[in-house]
């Protein structure tokens, strides 16, 4: 039996935080944290010029991906707020994103490699603007619903409109069957 889709809609509730949670994010930061940190330290210590090219150039490798994995964590996204101004967007060391939902112009789904999901909107200044996101974010499918749903001239392809249309009505039936109760 497939999983039941459940989504809220944050109309009328205002303000609602989606984040991801702090107990994944900083041990991950921490653990990648440590791992950079012993190669960089096995680096200066044992390794020598006359090591093999194994032993030289493993560490450098670990050293890369601990540090990537800690960029990644800090300027990845870490929570999504929805206010009655506007959709905000909010990094560990990045400055936040907000958009405003009558600025919000294009909302796409697309797998390159993963899943992402892109938007095209206008900053405060009337610049027009790309954002990139990856859909692994937690509640990402409800996230997308209600910018849909807030943002007044948001255009989607035809297969997210299908989508958050179909979503609509699943909302639609579970507010009605909770009446009725």
């Amino acid at each position: 039996m497939p999983r039941q889709v459940r989504v809220e809609s944050v109309k009328g509730r205002m303000p609602v935080r989606y984040r991801v949670h702090p107990f994944i994010r900083w041990p991950m930061v921490a653990i990648s944290s440590l791992i950079a940190a012993y190669a960089l330290y096995f680096l200066l210590t044992r390794v020598h010029s006359d090591d093999p090219w194994p032993i030289r150039y493993l560490p450098l490798m670990i050293l890369f991906v601990g540090l990537d994995s800690v960029f990644r964590h800090l300027t990845s996204l870490n929570s999504v707020i929805f206010t009655p101004d506007g959709v905000w967007f909010r990094f560990l060391v990045k400055p936040p994103l907000v958009m405003v939902y009558d600025g919000i112009l294009n909302m796409e789904f697309r797998r390159v490699l993963t899943y992402y999901v892109y938007f095209t909107y206008t900053d405060t200044k009337g610049n027009k603007r790309f954002f990139r996101t990856n859909a692994s974010f937690p509640k990402m499918l409800e996230i997308m619903y209600n910018i849909a749903d807030l943002a007044p001239n948001v255009v989607m392809d035809e297969k997210l409109d299908k989508m958050m249309k179909y979503l609509k009505e699943i909302m639609d039936r579970g507010t009605e069957q909770s009446n009725e109760v």
